[in-house]
């Protein structure tokens, strides 16, 4: 098996060669197919990251979370305890450049205290069908996932492309309860 830095090379690079308008393509079809999990459709609260890069297009599940009277909101990354600290947010112009260049949203009200029934929409290089994933390597979600969203519902979002057979995990490592792709909803029934 390969190691997570080979496979995050790998992956990255065949996501970067998604066009723009593949890459909204695919987000769409991903938003539709995340929003027909029954757990996001009862759900009060989504917790989601703001894409950054090649990245799944998550502006497009914000809108619609609000559109469906959902409570959303996206990570702040506090880099000197190494933990994520998520705001509400509504729109794009709630948003400010943060840490490495990725949006965030402006921290003008009370953080979240995430928990059950909510559902955490989790960043991923790669996952594989039994909820492994390859992070960007911080460790950043699965601490948050290990603390304060451990009874959350944790769903990966990914392109097919990303969705591999099998991934290497490390004791720390915190699966997702689910994975949405494109073409594919994955539940691993970690209830």
């Amino acid at each position: 098996m390969e190691d997570k830095k080979t496979i995050r090379k790998k992956v990255l690079a065949a996501r970067d060669r998604l066009t723009e308008d593949e890459r909204r393509q695919l987000s769409l079809k991903i938003r539709d197919r995340f929003f027909a999990l029954p757990k996001v459709a009862a759900a009060r609260r989504v917790l989601l990251f703001l894409a950054f890069g090649s990245e799944v297009d998550t502006w497009l599940l914000l809108e619609q979370a609000l559109a469906l009277g959902k409570e959303a909101a996206a990570p702040v990354t506090l880099p000197k305890t190494k933990e994520l600290v998520f705001y509400p947010i509504r729109t794009r112009d709630e948003a400010r450049e943060g840490h490495w260049g990725i949006l965030e949203p402006r921290r003008e009200s009370e953080p979240i205290s995430p928990g059950s029934p909510d559902v955490v929409v989790v960043p991923g290089v790669a996952f594989d069908p039994k909820g492994n994933r390859i992070g960007y390597g911080g460790g950043y979600y699965d601490r948050f996932l290990a603390g304060k969203a451990a009874s959350a519902w944790k769903v990966g979002i990914c392109f097919d492309l990303q969705l591999l057979e099998d991934l290497p995990r490390a004791e720390h490592d915190v699966p997702v309860d689910a994975v949405v792709t494109e073409t594919k909803t994955i539940v691993v029934g970690r209830d």
